[in-house]
């Protein structure tokens, strides 16, 4: 099941970059639990927990209100796990106020059931979210 894991994760994310939102909306639960309270940028736009694919659009749409331009990508899917994938973003973006250009690396720890995506933890960098399913074994 994890190489299916993968998959489905990667195809979410291309999707997503393709500007494919129904696609990208596919991977996940009704339910899904979107958890930014331990990576930088989830202070940005308020931080916190997240639930629903509505909790997610809305958190899209406060962090791209927060960036004159900004990109998200998927540069790297790995199989944790049976039922996780971790997945490395690269992030970019040009300050609406500040202009000041950022990049930034987050990883989130991905948990499937039954096919589709049921919670998301991100957290600052690879190093994190790797730490952080090794404490949770």
């Amino acid at each position: 099941m994890s190489r299916e894991n993968v998959e489905l994760v990667r195809a979410g994310w291309d999707a997503f970059s393709r500007g494919d939102m129904e696609r990208a909306i596919e991977v996940f639960a009704a339910d899904v639990e979107w958890d930014v309270s331990r990576d930088v940028w989830g202070d940005l736009v308020g931080g916190g927990h997240y639930h629903g694919v509505d909790g997610i659009a809305t958190w899209l749409g406060d962090l791209y209100d927060a960036w004159e331009t900004f990109e998200m990508e998927a540069v790297e899917v790995i199989d944790a796990e049976e039922d996780r994938v971790i997945t490395v973003l690269s992030a970019r973006g040009r300050g609406r106020v500040s202009g000041l250009e950022v990049e930034h690396h987050p990883a989130g720890v991905t948990t499937l059931r039954e096919g589709k995506v049921v919670r998301v933890a991100w957290f600052s960098t690879r190093e994190e979210a790797l730490e952080a399913m090794a404490l949770e074994e």
